[in-house]
């Protein structure tokens, strides 16, 4: 997770292609639900970083992130997109969202945000990811439709050389044996 950018924009042609394969992830049914609201307008920008609290993390003593971030992309799912398509004639013998015991738009939505990530990572930019503290005012502010969740905000751009340790970056990653398990739950990585 990149918390550190240079002032350079992000050549439109590339942003639009890290996009495109974001929006190419997997979705029960091809639904495809999964939508992204991309802002490169500094204004927007920097309005987003305030929805976001980033007023706040910088009077902590952090460098501000988010608004000198030259891209942000809002991936959204919409859990109607899912409703309608198990309602099509293809789909209507389907177990369907009403009898999930996961809504997959959610399932969907963090693959999308996992391409995202990876595709911006592959082009040779930085991203990084942050839950959106006001995610109405987000709403209201980009024009998206009640009915249209924003997954959280995730900031794009040509990473600095040094990046600030996080605290997941000074946390040791927990054993493969903790987290891999073989044929059942009790069983471990051989």
């Amino acid at each position: 997770m990149v918390r550190r950018y240079l002032p350079d924009p992000v050549d439109h042609a590339i942003l639009a292609r890290v996009v495109d394969t974001a929006r190419r992830g997997p979705s029960a049914g091809f639904s495809q639900g999964q939508a992204f609201v991309v802002v490169t307008e500094p204004a927007l920008r920097a309005r987003i970083a305030e929805l976001c609290d980033e007023p706040t993390w910088v009077a902590r003593g952090a460098s501000p992130w988010l608004s000198v971030a030259p891209a942000h992309v809002v991936p959204c799912v919409r859990a109607a997109d899912y409703r309608a398509r198990y309602g099509e004639a293809d789909k209507v013998a389907s177990r369907g969202p009403d009898v999930w015991h996961v809504p997959f738009w959610w399932v969907d939505g963090g693959a999308a945000l996992m391409l995202l990530l990876l595709a911006a990572t592959d082009a040779g930019l930085g991203a990084g990811l942050l839950n959106i503290e006001d995610p109405d005012g987000l709403r209201a502010l980009l024009g998206i439709p009640a009915d249209v969740a924003p997954l959280g905000l995730v900031t794009i751009g040509h990473p600095h050389g040094s990046q600030p340790l996080s605290s997941a970056s000074r946390r040791p990653r927990r054993p493969a044996a903790e987290q891999v398990h073989w044929q059942r739950w009790q069983l471990h990585m051989p």
